[in-house]
């Protein structure tokens, strides 16, 4: 047995068995021991009251809300927060995480607020627990309030570890704008529905928050409060970050469409909190043809999958798209089951008014696994959808994931061979390869404890934070595979879609493209490195050589 754990030991490459052996230290250390040496430290954040709420009553100061920095998608939630807040006559100060910690807490701390919020998805949890630690030690004297799926999933365990005051479970922009009337007011908070509140250790939920539930009635978008050199040239960051994909132009100045809240699916893998609702939409449109014009813009992103739910919808999108004052390029995305439900001639529409880039969830190729995802399709009726999208001139952008629960080689092997036939058909489409992780609010975070593979959030918390620092996110494995052969099985998928994509392009040509995406990633970078004022200088320059790079990649990709 020894000699046979040598021989398979010897036959992983030497930088994975390091990776390894440096990751099971650090989850140990992270998930066994940290919490421990660090509990006396959080014990001390967490049962500190940090402001006096007769003090907050008479304060002037803004609500502040800090976001991430943006990087290539406008953050819409942090827009209808502050834009709900400002119409309701409240003054909104909002920050970005673009610089150290240091500087950002010396910001929030000069504006003397009245009310602090931080929230967003899980991954931002360690980093916003860190924030607010900060903010202790600098001896706040505000309260703290934060929200998003970092949060409502596990209201408890996040009060606890951050060591805020207050927390929103769900959507935020009445329960937000509630606690701030209660404040100002010195009234009582324990009545606002939605709202988590924390006093010393003891944490109350209360339940029953309100929320937006007519669409339509969603706030104007405070677009003056946002960086616009950050979010309307999305087609500069990709030509800098993924140049080898045609989906994104460098000249793409994208406005962000919001189309609705909530999900009517279930997919196994994804949070879910309130009922579906569809936005209008001619309000849709409306909001997106004043910003088209305000910035000049020339494409719509519309970042959810309830734009096209349903084939009316479409119609409706299209119809109204065809009405703008202005051409433009559109992406949207949706599911599978959905794409059935479309007519070759609504795809074939879709395309003539402007549709570029359609994002779909492939996830497997093994139709075990897409049922028990909950996709309602088969492998078939994938490469079938993706045919029709070809014909259509839509250019696909896809995700499929690796160490889904009870997950085989096998299963993973049926995903490399729908990928093969897919990328053999369409070279044009953009795969996305992912380790299964199975965030707080999904069914699979729900069967971690069920099936006694974790025993709570914090180790769940700790796991995921070791896991960050690695090239890979594999936090606890749900699958029939070893660690080894998850990560191995993700890595040969990424390896068989560029060879793949090789085989149907050609070599030589493959290779032509591989030099003009180098040229397009350096030339971006020299870019970026140069000040404010050599960037303005030599601006005209810099964008005749991306564009004249791009035209000759698309030329030999065959993209019209």
């Amino acid at each position: 047995m020894i000699l046979f754990i040598k021989s398979f030991v010897t036959k992983i490459p030497f930088s994975i068995r390091v990776y390894l052996l440096w990751r099971s230290v650090y989850i140990v250390w992270n998930s066994q021991i940290s919490p421990f040496i660090n509990s006396k430290e959080k014990k001390q954040f967490t049962n500190k009251i940090f402001f006096d709420r007769n003090v907050i009553s008479k304060r002037k100061g803004p609500v502040v809300l800090v976001s991430r920095d943006i990087a290539f998608t406008f953050p819409l939630s942090y827009a209808y927060l502050a834009g709900y807040l400002k119409e309701k006559g409240i003054d909104v100060v909002l920050l970005f995480k673009d610089t150290s910690q240091e500087k950002l807490i010396k910001k929030i701390k000069s504006l003397k607020p009245i009310l602090v919020g931080f929230g967003n998805l899980y991954p931002e949890l360690e980093e916003i627990t860190q924030i607010i630690h900060g903010l202790n030690k600098e001896g706040r004297d505000f309260p703290i309030v934060i929200g998003g799926q970092m949060f409502s999933p596990i209201p408890e365990f996040a009060m606890k570890l951050t060591g805020a005051d207050y927390g929103v479970i769900g959507e935020g922009e009445i329960i937000l704008h509630q606690l701030v009337k209660a404040l100002q007011k010195n009234s009582d908070v324990s009545k606002i529905g939605g709202l988590v509140t924390r006093t010393k250790d003891v944490v109350t939920i209360n339940s029953g928050g309100k929320y937006i539930d007519n669409l339509s009635k969603l706030p104007k978008i405070p677009y003056e409060l946002f960086d616009v050199d950050k979010w309307l040239l999305i087609g500069r960051w990709f030509t800098q970050f993924r140049p080898e994909q045609p989906h994104w132009r460098f000249d793409d100045r994208v406005v962000n469409v919001h189309g609705g809240r909530g999900c009517p699916f279930k997919c196994n893998f994804c949070y879910h909190h309130n009922k579906p609702r569809y936005r209008d939409i001619n309000d849709m449109m409306d909001e997106a043809e004043k910003a088209l014009k305000r910035f000049d813009a020339n494409m719509l992103y519309f970042s959810d999958d309830l734009v096209i739910a349903n084939p009316a919808r479409v119609k409706e999108l299209i119809a109204r798209v065809k009405k703008l004052k202005r051409p433009i390029s559109y992406k949207i995305s949706t599911r599978f089951d959905i794409l059935e439900r479309l007519s070759d001639e609504l795809l074939d529409e879709l395309h003539a008014t402007g549709c570029r880039i359609i994002g779909l969830g492939v996830e497997s190729g093994s139709n075990r696994i897409l049922k028990l995802i909950g996709k309602n399709i088969t492998s078939d009726k994938i490469l079938k959808g993706l045919k029709r999208i070809k014909k259509s001139g839509i250019l696909p952008t896809v995700s499929a994931m690796v160490g889904q629960y009870t997950e085989t080689r096998e299963d993973v092997a049926k995903t490399e061979l729908l990928m093969k036939k897919a990328v053999k058909d369409n070279p044009l489409i953009s795969f996305a390869f992912t380790i299964t992780t199975p965030f707080p609010g999904s069914e699979l975070y729900d069967i971690l404890f069920a099936k006694k593979l974790l025993k709570n959030d914090e180790e769940f918390y700790y796991r995921y934070i070791a896991g960050k620092v690695g090239p890979w996110n594999q936090v606890v494995n749900m699958s029939a595979m070893s660690d080894y052969e998850v990560i191995k099985m993700r890595n040969e998928l990424e390896k068989s879609y560029d060879h793949e994509r090789m085989k149907a392009y050609g070599e030589e040509r493959f290779n032509k493209i591989s030099q003009i995406c180098k040229k397009q990633r350096k030339a971006a970078e020299v870019f970026e490195s140069k000040s404010k004022k050599d960037r303005k200088k030599s601006e005209k320059a810099y964008s005749a050589e991306q564009l004249e790079l791009e035209n000759e990649k698309l030329s030999l990709m065959g993209v019209v």
